[in-house]
């Protein structure tokens, strides 16, 4: 019977978490692989000032785009971003891509 009430407990925490985690106002990802011509993405809304924190183990392009796909701020081909950029109103979102020939192992956290 305790461990049915726990795992109710720890499901409640979880569901509150995943409903902070949809809001998208933070993201943390550690070791996260990008394949080589493949992409990874996380969406923001707009307007805040979002601090974007990337690192990679090889160069990768770093960009912030509209939901339309304009571009609002373009990092280039970088192995570390720690910039903070101001999102207009909007859907706007992060894109970590990697142009090279090997996977791209990166660490970022996003927050607005």
């Amino acid at each position: 019977m305790k461990r049915v009430r726990l795992g109710v407990v720890l499901l409640l925490v979880l569901s509150v978490a995943m409903a902070g985690c949809l809001d998208n106002n933070f993201v943390y990802a550690r070791g996260k692989s990008v394949p080589p011509g493949e992409s990874r993405g996380w969406f923001f809304k707009g307007p805040a000032n979002l601090t974007v924190k990337v690192t990679s183990n090889i160069p990768v392009e770093v960009e912030v785009v509209s939901s339309g796909g304009t571009v609002l701020k373009d990092f280039g081909t970088v192995r570390e971003v720690n910039a903070v950029v101001e999102l207009p109103k909007g859907r706007w979102k992060v894109v970590v891509r990697n142009p090279g020939n090997e996977t791209a192992v990166i660490d970022v956290t996003i927050k607005a």
